[in-house]
Formats: structure tokens, C-alpha cells, sequence
């Protein structure tokens, strides 16, 4: 039989020691560590990290990602975002050499970073791993005998979205406990609060009309949510529209080009809503929970032109909101390609047929029958993110009563 050399090899690479980032070093123990090599799976990440740390279990959060791949997360407390390289076992032994080792690790990669892996496994860290749905390695060294067994003897558990992926796995060298199928794991955020006596207020003054949203609104695409809106009244007089700037600073100049053609109240000067308005201008921050709840479709802002969607989708389907959208997704393609493959949103091709589909949209059939797919979506979302995440805590006991 061909004699392994994976384990020497590595054995070998333990003496490349570095220096711990010092926004690492600060870091409380005990952390979690979550890294991936794909820009596609990074905002998945982010929403898995503020997932943990919305938990109350005392564990912060190490994200790395290569440079390439960093997203555009908030700054949240008990979270580090550091680049790195796509295998960062040098920062392994950084950690080893400086007595920060995390309690566990989740890996969201195309390639299994195995000296890593390996260098973690030493120090016997539990590592978890989602996503992939075949064992490839991100190493020169992979095509040696016994080396994929060797690196994933180290790994703690795999979990898989479907089980079609279980037999590549198996073949490889994993052993079948150390296999769940738990579906995909997304980028689920947690439903957007809102003030509830606020929403009871404005639905009353809505008095029951349909109410369409235009969230995240750029500049670029007032006039044609403007022609959206004309288009829809013909067809449902009652209609009313939230406009939900990306800029709110564009309050003022949007009640006077909207109050031009409709009756328009600005939110930030606490305009009334009354059976008149038609337009409904939500020029303030932090408020789209309320919007999504009181609309029964929404425009995600940005899909048509532009760099994209500004606003991920899952934030009105957590919210039983019926979406419309253009063919740019922007930063979510992710979150898009879940909605659409469940048939949970509707896409438009041009701005031209924005009025007539939000039309479509807010009738009560077509409204109720979205929300459903995209709530379905969500909650399988969720129970797969609960899945990873039980596992990670429980990998961190373990590691804690050692």
C-alpha cells in the first residue's frame, strides 16, 4: 500500500509561524472562526456571523475571506473581518504560537484549505464544513496517495445540501457520521424590526388600500418608478406608493418632483397620511421593517440599472412582501437565485413593464402565493443555519470542558 504523505508534509510547513493581526489578538475568547475562498458564499458568512453573536452564548467571531472576496459587512461588535489567503494555515500557527486558538471553525470553501485544516486538526479544533458539494483541496499536494483521507479525518462534520453529494464524500475517505444533509445554507437575516404602534397607526391611515414599495430607491430610477406609479393608478385608483430613497437626504427634492404629479407626504417633516396620498416619501433610516410590512409588493430599488439591487431580497420575503425586480442583483445573487428557483419573486426585464407587473403583484392571489414561497424559503433557510450553528456551540463546549 502507498505510504501517506500528507502528514509529513504538513508536520514540515508547522514551522512558517506569523504574526497575530492585532484586531485578532483583541479579540475575547472564545471565537469562532468562519473562512471561505468565494466572493459568492462570503455575504452567507457574514449573515452566519451576526447569526452567533445575535445568539447570547458569549462566543465572538473570526470572518476571513481573501482580499477578492471581502463583502461590505456593518461593524458589529465581537466580530473581526480580516483578508487572508485562501489557505491560511500560516495564521493557524500564528493563533498556535500565541495561545489564541478559536473554539471552532466553519469552512465555507470550493476548495478545502488543507493545511488549514491539518494544522487545526493538530490542535485538535473542531472544524466544520458547508457548502461544498465534492472534496476538492486548495493544495499542490492532493493528487498524493491517502491524501484526501488524511485531511478528512481532521474535518469534525460536513454538512450537505442535498444527498446526491453524500456518495462523492464517502468515496473520498468521510466517515458517515461525520455526514448530515441539512439543505443549503443561506444568507438568512434576521426579520427587520419595526414600532408597532407606528405600523398600527399608518395601516389605519392606509385604511386597507393596496400599498406598493419602492425600496432602496437610487436617484436613477425616480422617473421610472414615478412612470411605474402613474401606470398603476389607471388600473387601481386606491393604489398608494412608499418610496424609500437609498439617499434619505433626497426627501425634500422628491415631495417636490412626486407632489408635482400626485399627493405626496414627506415622513421626516411628519406629514400626514390621508385617504388622498398617493406617494408617501420614507425618507428615514432604519425603518424598512415598517415599510415591508405595511406594502404588499415591493421594488427593490437598483435591479433595473446600475450596480444592482441595493437591499438583499430576503428582507421582504422574511416579511410577506411579494417582490419585484430587474435582472441586476448586484451583491445578493445568492439570495436571488433561492427566490427564483422557488418561484417566490418576479422578474422584469425593463422599466417599461414595472407599473403593469406591480399591478400583477398586489393582487391578492398572486401576493399571497409569494409570500408563501418566499416564507418557505426562509424557514428552510433557517433550519439549516440552526443546524451549523447548534454544531458550532456544541463543538465550543466540548472544546471549553477540555
Amino acid at each position: 500500500m502507498a505510504r501517506s504523505l500528507a502528514g509529513p508534509l504538513y508536520r514540515v510547513s508547522r514551522s512558517r509561524r506569523g504574526t497575530l493581526p492585532p484586531a485578532l489578538a483583541r479579540l475575547p475568547r472564545p471565537y469562532l472562526w468562519m473562512h471561505s475562498d468565494d466572493t459568492r458564499q462570503a455575504q452567507s458568512l457574514g449573515a452566519l456571523s451576526e447569526a452567533a453573536l445575535q445568539r447570547e452564548t458569549g462566543l465572538c467571531v473570526l470572518l476571513t475571506l481573501p482580499e477578492a472576496a471581502l463583502p461590505e459587512l456593518p461593524d458589529l461588535p465581537g466580530r473581526v473581518i480580516l483578508p487572508v489567503a485562501r489557505d491560511a494555515a500560516a495564521l493557524v500557527h500564528a493563533m498556535e504560537a500565541s495561545g489564541h486558538l478559536p473554539a471552532a471553525v466553519l469552512l465555507a470553501a470550493r476548495r478545502l484549505p488543507a493545511g488549514m485544516i491539518t494544522a487545526l486538526g493538530r490542535r485538535q479544533v473542531p472544524v466544520l464544513a458547508i457548502e461544498a458539494d465534492a472534496p476538492g483541496f486548495d493544495s499542490a499536494w492532493r493528487h498524493l496517495p491517502g491524501f484526501s483521507r488524511h485531511v478528512l479525518a481532521q474535518l469534525d462534520h460536513v454538512f450537505l445540501q442535498s444527498a446526491e453529494a453524500r456518495a462523492a464524500w464517502l468515496d473520498r475517505g468521510l466517515a458517515p457520521e461525520a455526514l448530515s444533509i441539512c439543505g443549503k445554507v443561506s444568507a438568512m437575516p434576521a426579520a427587520l424590526g419595526c414600532n408597532e404602534a407606528e405600523r398600527d397607526a399608518l395601516a389605519e391611515a392606509f385604511r386597507l388600500r393596496p400599498v406598493w414599495l419602492a425600496v432602496s430607491l437610487p436617484e436613477r430610477e425616480e422617473t421610472m418608478v414615478m412612470a411605474a406609479h402613474r401606470e398603476a393608478l389607471r388600473e387601481s385608483h386606491r393604489l398608494a406608493l412608499i418610496l424609500h430613497p437609498s439617499d434619505p437626504h433626497r426627501g425634500e427634492a422628491l415631495k417636490a418632483s412626486f407632489g408635482a404629479q400626485f399627493n405626496t407626504a414627506l415622513r421626516s417633516v411628519d406629514d400626514l397620511v390621508t385617504p388622498e396620498t398617493q406617494v408617501y416619501i420614507a425618507d428615514t433610516e432604519g425603518e424598512r421593517g415598517l415599510w415591508y410590512r405595511l406594502a404588499v409588493s415591493c421594488y427593490l430599488g437598483g435591479s433595473l440599472t446600475g450596480d444592482g439591487a441595493m437591499t438583499t431580497p430576503l428582507e421582504p420575503a422574511a416579511l410577506g412582501c411579494a417582490i419585484v425586480h430587474g435582472r441586476f442583483f448586484g451583491r445578493h445573487p445568492d439570495a436571488f437565485d433561492l427566490l427564483r428557483a422557488a418561484r417566490a419573486t418576479r422578474m422584469i426585464q425593463s422599466a417599461e413593464a414595472l407599473g403593469s407587473a406591480i399591478c400583477t403583484a398586489i393582487r391578492p392571489e398572486q401576493a399571497s402565493d409569494q409570500a408563501h414561497r418566499g416564507w418557505q424559503v426562509i424557514s428552510n433557510g433557517h433550519e439549516a443555519t440552526e443546524a451549523v450553528l447548534s454544531a458550532l456551540e456544541r463543538a465550543a463546549l466540548r472544546d471549553r470542558a477540555c
